[in-house]
């Protein structure tokens, strides 16, 4: 019993050996990385253009007891390597993602093989294979100026749109630069993301000085089928232009009285090749030193139009003629016309003087005041008081003291109501007026003095020399001084001495001097 069980064992034994040797054994159960998943690769940033970069990439495990590294590579049908990917670690029972990259830079069908590498184990036979990648034309991009004006209420503007074509969104720069005798200045910068199909855009500029716009378009991040100097575009562009003028036409009445209300019509004209800004209509007379008689507010005129009113001036001044001006003013421009408009008077005395009264009056006023000033100048010029010599001071003979030689004698006589005392014409009969009290009192000639008129003069004798006038001299060493004949004190300078002068009071003369 014993030798048959153990016969039997030994024959199981043999049996599972056998069957162990006969099952074939797999060349991948020896391989480190397999793929985790689908053996397929991914392909990222379809659709692809000429220029755009897109990846390759597949999910590989790491089946065995340590860590590496794989890569994944590109090539050519041809053989020739196009990208290889960087070294990917995988940790023992891990599985990661493994990514190349590629930019095309033709368009058409491509075939591409890709294949996982290691150098740190086995790499499954699943790890490669051929993927046929479509690579279109770059994208285009255009811009087209749909509308550029430049008027002076809203400035320049200009309406554009940019075109992409088919493909993916697409990030875009744009520029817009003013150019100005060659010169161009950036004045707009902005970046937009532009999905294909057409954008419409608008930029407004202000009032620069500029002669041209010009707009450039740049891609970023990737190629554009345009080249770069087509990416820019420009447009001429004229600063607007306003020619106003204003036309008065007929107004009621046509002779105003003073404080009258009138209508005046008028015409605003523009044939600039712009339209106007609003502005203001002033009715302003000159004769009144540029008074506002009447204001109105005037809307804009469109480029090549006019405009045709009435605006209501008053009340009238009181002038015989107003001379004035209709004004049409705007921010930057104005333009006007000039009337002349006669008034009625309130008496007709049947003289319409050529002139303004009062403005007559005026001058004949000022010229009297004039002629009056220069009188005063002209003898107090005549009548100046010479001063002495400064070496020998000997005096000059001054023109009031011939003048009392030529006229008739004087005589001095006693004023009965102050102690002054009056010099008059020995032969002067009448009243007389004290210069000092203002009294006056009669004066008749004495007997003795009418003989000595009459007695006539002994003949001098030519060979005998002329007797020099006394002068009475007058010292003091203060600046006023007092006169020798009736006391008056008279203000005289030191540093003036000496001085021939005379007293305002009595028209005595006398030297002054220091002392």
């Amino acid at each position: 019993m014993v030798c048959r069980h153990s016969a039997s064992g030994i024959l199981l034994a043999i049996i599972f050996s056998l069957s162990i040797l006969a099952t074939p054994v797999s060349a991948d159960d020896e391989k480190m990385f397999e793929a985790a998943g689908s053996a397929e690769v991914a392909i990222t940033g379809e659709p692809i253009h000429v220029g755009d970069a897109f990846s390759v990439s597949i999910l590989v495990h790491n089946k065995g007891s340590e860590t590496g590294s794989v890569r994944l590579e590109l090539t050519s049908i041809e053989g020739t390597i196009l990208s290889n990917g960087t070294e990917t670690e995988i940790s023992p029972g891990s599985s990661r993602e493994v990514v190349v990259e590629l930019t095309p830079m033709k368009a058409g069908l491509m075939e591409v093989n890709w294949e996982v590498t290691s150098d740190d184990g086995g790499v499954s036979s699943e790890l490669q294979g051929t993927i046929e990648i479509q690579v279109l034309e770059s994208q285009t991009l255009s811009v087209n100026f749909e509308l550029t004006e430049w008027t002076l209420a809203e400035g320049l503007f200009c309406d554009f749109s940019i075109a992409l074509s088919d493909g993916k969104s697409r990030l875009v720069k744009v520029s817009v630069s003013l150019i100005e005798s060659g010169e161009s200045t950036l004045v707009q910068e902005f970046e937009i993301l532009m999905n294909p199909g057409i954008r419409s855009l608008r930029s407004d500029l202000g009032y620069p000085e500029a002669s041209m716009i010009s707009i450039s378009l740049s891609s970023i991040g990737w190629t554009p089928f345009n080249s770069v100097s087509n990416l820019s575009w420009n447009i001429p562009v004229t600063p607007p232009v306003v020619s106003p003028s204003v036309a008065i036409g007929e107004y009621e009445p046509e002779s105003p009285n003073p404080g009258d209300m009138i209508t005046l019509g008028y015409t605003l004209s523009n044939s600039g090749d712009s339209s106007t800004l609003p502005g203001i209509l002033r009715f302003v007379s000159n004769s009144d030193g540029g008074m506002i008689l009447a204001e109105v507010s005037v809307s804009t005129i469109s480029a090549g139009g006019s405009s045709s009113g009435t605006i209501n001036i008053g009340p009238w001044p009181d002038s015989q003629v107003v001379e004035a001006d209709l004004v049409w003013s705007m921010d930057g421009s104005f333009a006007s016309d000039s009337i002349s408009i006669s008034s009625e008077s309130d008496v007709d005395t049947g003289i319409n003087l050529p002139f303004d009264i009062m403005a007559a009056l005026y001058g004949a006023i000022l010229g009297l005041a004039v002629v009056l000033i220069g009188l005063i100048v002209m003898r107090a010029v005549s009548e100046r008081t010479p001063s002495t010599e400064s070496e020998d001071k000997v005096l000059r003979e001054s023109r009031i003291t011939l003048r009392q030689e030529s006229t008739s004698d004087k005589k001095e006589i006693p004023c009965p109501s102050c102690p002054q005392r009056l010099k008059i014409p020995v032969s002067h009969t009448g009243m007389v007026k004290c210069p000092a009290c203002s009294s006056q009192f009669s004066a008749s000639p004495d007997e003795n003095e009418i003989d000595e008129m009459a007695t006539p003069q002994k003949t001098i004798d030519s060979s005998s020399e002329p007797e020099t006038p006394s002068i009475v001299t007058v010292s003091s060493s203060e600046d006023e001084i007092s006169c020798p004949e009736c006391q008056q004190m008279l203000r005289i300078p030191l540093d003036r001495r000496p001085v021939h002068s005379r007293c305002p009071a009595c028209r005595t003369e006398f030297l002054a001097e220091v002392g």
